[in-house]
């Protein structure tokens, strides 16, 4: 199986993961993680389980991914301190290549508090706001500085939470 196609499984395989929040089906979860798994024997890849998290790992020529989903995911330890984040959320997914690193959170924050929490937060430290869509089904944001850039994107979800994803890209 080609690199790019892994990704493509592994990143649908582990948002569905991600959809369910805690109401998951122990079956369905055993069953995305033996396809995990044996898609990762034929990519050089590992995949943990423990804690209701869950971590994808593999090694390729462009580099090293890593990328961990369900329940009690940290923040990562290296996480940019210039970047703001919501005020109350929980890390749903954190993935890593390279110098770019993609977080999804939860928060019970409305779409428009947000919107202006990073905007505001952005700014205050020193961000270039580049990008900024607003539209019924959530929003979305662009920022700079000094040769970085991050996109968010924000939307409501079913449960009456807002789906908060960070993409954040360094030189």
């Amino acid at each position: 199986m080609s690199f790019p196609r892994f990704l493509l499984v592994a990143a649908l395989l582990s948002a569905a993961l991600c959809a369910c929040g805690k109401a998951q089906d122990s079956a369905a979860e055993a069953l995305a993680e033996q396809a995990l798994e044996a898609q990762a024997d034929a990519a050089r890849a590992e995949v943990q389980s423990t804690d209701g998290k869950h971590t994808l790992e593999m090694r390729t020529d462009e580099g090293r991914l890593q990328h961990t989903t369900g329940e009690n995911v940290p923040l990562p330890a290296d996480f940019p301190p210039d970047v703001v984040l919501p005020g109350d959320y929980t890390v749903v997914s954190v993935m890593r290549m390279g110098p770019s690193q993609s977080l999804v959170l939860r928060s019970p924050e409305p779409v428009a508090d947000l919107v202006e929490h990073y905007k505001a937060g952005q700014s205050q430290h020193g961000w270039r706001e580049t990008m900024s869509m607003q539209g019924p089904e959530g929003a979305a944001l662009g920022f700079e500085k000094a040769r970085r850039g991050m996109l968010v994107n924000l939307r409501p979800d079913p449960e009456g939470q807002t789906t908060v994803s960070l993409s954040l890209q360094a030189p």
